[in-house]
């Protein structure tokens, strides 16, 4: 297993912390912006695979909002025939990703700067066997929820991108945000779910953020969902 400490160490990231919350226009589609900010990124309608991966295959694992990419690193090395492709909004985190996925020659991983409202018509139907959405920008107050990353239309959008038998993970250290995930999840009879009993492994590289509640105490909220049809 790589050691995403040393990387850091080897690749200096810019900040000494990268912004968790960003400008409230990032929260919005593309459509829904009136005026567009340069530092908005657009909407993407195809991709030619072999620009993003060394491999030049398509992805077979989605992480959204990978921020700076331990769990998406650690993923492509415990599972090397597999494609990982994470989707980060914060553009210098991505920066700094691409910077360690090219020096450390990591073939099978790759980010893209991209916010996930704006659709996933890149991905081909029914490709991916697996989407980890894990410890999203919260946005726990309920004025705020239309600017959580996750809701009807991206589930809807996920699922078209999975195969049959593909699951989804989530994990938020907010209860109330725990309790939106299954609200969205029970509007679709295509899926089964399971919450995941605190302390359970379920065999996944820990985030920071996983490792921080664990060091705390500080409970957290795990699903797998699977598209059953």
């Amino acid at each position: 297993m790589i050691d995403f400490v040393e990387l850091t160490k080897k690749y200096p990231f810019p900040e000494k912390r990268p912004r968790h919350h960003i400008a409230p226009y990032f929260y919005v589609p593309f459509s829904s912006l009136k005026v567009v900010p340069e530092n908005y990124p657009r909407p993407i309608s195809e991709i030619n695979w072999s620009e993003v991966f060394v491999n030049s295959k398509s992805p077979n694992f989605l992480d959204i909002g990978c921020g700076r990419g331990k769990f998406l690193i650690e993923m492509a090395y415990i599972f090397p025939d597999k494609n990982i492709l994470g989707l980060e909004i914060r553009k210098n985190c991505v920066d700094w990703l691409k910077e360690v996925i090219l020096g450390e020659r990591i073939e099978n991983a790759a980010v893209v700067w991209y916010n996930v409202l704006n659709g996933l018509n890149f991905i081909e139907n029914e490709s991916l066997e697996a989407v980890f959405y894990l410890f999203p920008d919260p946005w726990p107050k309920s004025r705020h929820t239309k600017r959580r990353a996750m809701n009807k239309d991206v589930l809807f959008d996920i699922l078209s991108k999975l195969i049959i038998g593909g699951k989804i993970y989530f994990a938020t250290d907010l209860e109330v945000v725990h309790y939106y995930h299954i609200e969205l999840l029970q509007m679709f009879n295509s899926i089964r779910f399971d919450e995941i009993p605190h302390g359970f492994d379920w065999n996944l590289p820990k985030t920071n953020k996983e490792f921080s509640c664990i060091r705390r105490g500080k409970p957290y909220f795990r699903i797998i969902a699977e598209k059953i049809r």
